[in-house]
């Protein structure tokens, strides 16, 4: 796991994030999701660092990147990670991203369109699509925007009297079993979930997604980017039910390419052979 990855803490405006980094070529980013750390990038991260500069951080709050302020918007975060990779040496780089990671990306584009030369986003929706399509039905398979974007500590408290139990229900509910997680990554989400900060920054996150995110990407309707953009998303999973996830996304990337791979919510891990096929042929395009 990160064979030959480098460790390091970068000091940012607002965090300290944690990073691992390995290979040489062209600089690639590789974002996370909820509820999970960097490490969900193991499965393929050191097959990528075969051919590229590979910089896998913990967003800000997640993992072990510590959050100094109370600003978990992807407007944040998405700087977070321009000035991270600036600190690297890299003013242009590709990314690749999953979850709350690709919402992050997602803004990054749109805040800092010179330095991100191509996207790909998995098993997500934009969120203003989300928030739009929310029915019972939606509801009640992300439960989690609902209940962790709630006023006050009272998430973050019921959720520390049993973290674990809360970590693999949501890890469960978005996957449907537990086992396609390797035991160290799984130790890996549990120690982070564990840790009180870490379901502060969860809560946070979600409070920003149903506020303050919407007022930026409502302000933002009817941008686009030409950078080619890659969408992947589980064929079992909740992304596709409401919306064609291609054509949702082509209202931002009109570029987009993409298909639904057999899997849950984290296609990653459930098949990283076929996302990490997808990855290398979209990379070899641009």
């Amino acid at each position: 796991m990160f064979q030959n990855f480098s460790e390091t803490e970068i000091e940012v405006d607002g965090a300290t994030l944690h990073a691992r980094i390995g290979g040489t070529g062209t600089p690639l980013l590789l974002l996370h999701g909820y509820p999970q750390t960097h490490v969900m990038w193991h499965v393929i991260a050191d097959r990528l660092a075969q051919s590229y500069r590979v910089v896998v951080p913990d967003l800000r709050g997640y993992g072990q990147s510590v959050a100094k302020d109370g600003d978990f918007t992807f407007r944040a975060m998405a700087q977070d990670q321009v000035t991270l990779m600036k600190h690297l040496g890299h003013e242009r780089f590709h990314v690749i991203s999953h979850d709350r990671g690709a919402r992050t990306a997602h803004r990054m584009v749109l805040d800092h369109p010179d330095h991100v030369a191509s996207v790909a986003l998995f098993d997500i929706l934009p969120t203003l699509d989300v928030w739009q399509t929310m029915d019972d039905w939606l509801a009640r398979r992300y439960y989690h925007w609902l209940f962790l974007s709630q006023p006050g500590d009272m998430p973050q408290r019921l959720i520390a009297a049993e973290p674990l139990l809360f970590l693999h229900s949501a890890l469960v509910g978005l996957s449907g079993e537990l086992n396609i997680f390797a035991p160290e990554a799984l130790a890996a989400y549990e120690t982070a979930a564990e840790n009180p900060d870490v379901i502060a920054a969860w809560c946070a996150d979600y409070t920003a997604a149903a506020t303050t995110d919407l007022d930026h990407d409502r302000a933002d309707l009817g941008r686009t980017s030409p950078i080619p953009c890659l969408v992947l998303w589980g064929k079992r999973g909740v992304v596709a039910h409401h919306l064609d996830p291609l054509e949702a996304w082509r209202r931002w990337f009109p570029h987009a390419r993409g298909h639904a791979v057999d899997a849950g919510h984290f296609l990653v891990e459930e098949r990283p052979e076929e996302v990490l096929t997808a990855i290398q042929q979209h990379l070899e395009k641009v």
